[in-house]
């Protein structure tokens, strides 16, 4: 028997467009982020492979997806359900391991625990760019990362409780 009446359950869950605004919201401060974190790399035209391409990433266990292109000058989002020439998707702890550098990306993809649907083009040159990108480049890609190296082990134990 469910502690939770019907009606009570649907007044908990959020409605749909509220949904809908706070994916946009988040997808716009990712969006954001990236650019910060990727400021060298743009500015290098490191990420020009992007140009008219648009890589949706998901992340499964939490609910969160967003989207992201390169307007030649920026990393962008788009507000519409483009074609994606990539989806990139895994849980939270897959993703974990994968920005931390605590597990090879191949060793990820091949086991399926991070998956890869779309260009298979597009798929490398993010991969290769993902493992050539130095943290150093940037002041806050340097400092996410060591915030990241030093937060680990407790970020694991929440994110990868099944595993």
């Amino acid at each position: 028997m469910s502690l939770i009446n019907p009606l009570a359950s649907s007044l908990l869950t959020p409605p749909l467009a509220l949904t809908q605004a706070a994916n946009k919201i988040n997808n716009k401060v990712i969006v954001g982020i990236f650019n910060q974190v990727f400021a060298q790399a743009i500015r290098n035209d490191d990420l020009s492979f992007l140009q008219d391409q648009w890589i949706l990433i998901k992340v499964t266990d939490i609910g969160l997806s967003f989207n992201l292109g390169f307007d030649g000058k920026r990393l962008i989002q788009t507000h519409q359900d483009n074609h994606f020439g990539l989806t990139i998707s895994a849980d939270s702890c897959h993703f974990l391991d994968l920005v931390s550098k605590q597990k090879d990306p191949d060793t990820l993809f091949f086991q399926r625990k991070i998956k890869m649907q779309g260009s298979t083009e597009l798929g490398l040159y993010v991969k290769n760019f993902l493992d050539a990108f130095e943290v150093e480049s940037h002041w806050l890609s340097l400092k996410t990362d060591q915030i990241l190296q030093s937060t680990y082990p407790m970020l694991k134990k929440l994110l990868c409780k099944s595993q």
